[in-house]
């Protein structure tokens, strides 16, 4: 006698597909925040990686972090300052003064004893592009895997040039090293210092208009959820305007991440930088937690803890992070 065989309906089979199909629905969103916390780690260790060796640097270097040549007098002086902002945006021609990728052919230059010389329009990011030509780094270490924007700079003659390309030939910013000595980075500094970072969310001018987010038209507060900071965090894990956080260097050469940019000494903003209204009756310690963003300092182009005690270069906080861009 023929055994009959069982088979599925066309209903069962449907019944099937649809479970299947759930099940990714459920599993779908999980692997992909399992994705994005690998990336969040590659990039963690891409910056302590270039934590390692700027501290190796610093060995060979009189204990000083990279710091690309510039005109030391010119810190400070609101008729001959650093020029390391774009004055516009990245993508205006001709190149403006200080943006990245502009005169990257030209080494800059440092003044000679008598204070004669030295770069004013010079960008941060050349002092990344020191440990790429002394071999220690490759361009593609400097690419967060969660950034959507940003590609491994192609150049091929490394040691022919001083900067990088482009805005986005790389993922992280550096602390500000032009100002006064104490404010560069350096051996010996406070491990608490924020030294480099994610990329932060100022570098297009005007991209926050002010502070006054997250909470219906009042400021920040160091106790808001993390989600209000989101417009004010690197745009690398999230995009711009959504950032989940930002990786963070320290001066010890340990990174963390962190999902507000509220991270630098005694709560300081590490993006923005400290200004002299001390502790307004609005927001307690404002002048950190807050500070002003790098377009809207004083003298326009600032360096860390510019004024935050009294007017003029002698004014500054030491322990003021800066990270650019």
């Amino acid at each position: 006698m023929r055994r009959k065989l069982k088979a599925f309906t066309l209903i069962e089979l449907l019944v099937v597909i649809a479970i299947i199909a759930l099940l990714i629905s459920i599993l779908l969103p999980s692997l992909s925040r399992a994705r994005e916390l690998s990336k969040r780690l590659v990039c963690g260790s891409n910056i302590k990686g270039i934590g390692t060796s700027a501290k190796i640097y610093a060995n060979d270097n009189n204990d000083r972090w990279m710091t690309p040549g510039f005109m030391n007098a010119a810190s400070g002086s609101p008729s001959n300052h650093i020029e390391y902002l774009p004055t516009v945006n990245t993508n205006s021609r001709p190149p403006q003064r200080g943006e990245v990728g502009y005169n990257r052919w030209l080494e800059s230059e440092s003044e000679d004893r008598a204070g004669v010389g030295g770069s004013s329009a010079v960008t941060v990011t050349r002092a990344f592009w020191i440990l790429v030509r002394s071999g220690d780094v490759t361009v593609d270490q400097f690419i967060c895997p969660s950034s959507t924007t940003d590609s491994p700079d192609e150049t091929e003659n490394i040691e022919l040039y001083y900067d990088f390309e482009s805005i986005e030939n790389l993922s992280y910013g550096y602390q500000v090293p032009f100002g006064p000595a104490p404010t560069r980075a350096r051996e010996g500094m406070d491990n608490r210092m924020a030294l480099a970072a994610d990329k932060g969310p100022f570098y297009f001018p005007g991209a926050i208009p002010n502070w006054d987010v997250g909470r219906g038209g009042q400021p920040l507060r160091l106790d808001d959820s993390p989600k209000n900071w989101r417009r004010v965090n690197s745009p690398n894990h999230g995009g711009s305007g959504n950032g989940e956080g930002q990786n963070i260097l320290f001066a010890d050469g340990h990174a963390k991440f962190y999902k507000v940019p509220t991270a630098g000494i005694d709560n300081d903003n590490i993006y923005t930088v400290m200004t002299d209204i001390w502790d307004s009756a609005a927001v307690p310690g404002e002048n950190r937690i807050h500070g002003d963003t790098p377009h809207e300092a004083p003298n326009a182009n600032p360096y860390p803890g510019e004024e935050a005690f009294n007017s003029g270069p002698n004014g500054f906080a030491a322990t003021d992070t800066l990270i650019y861009p």
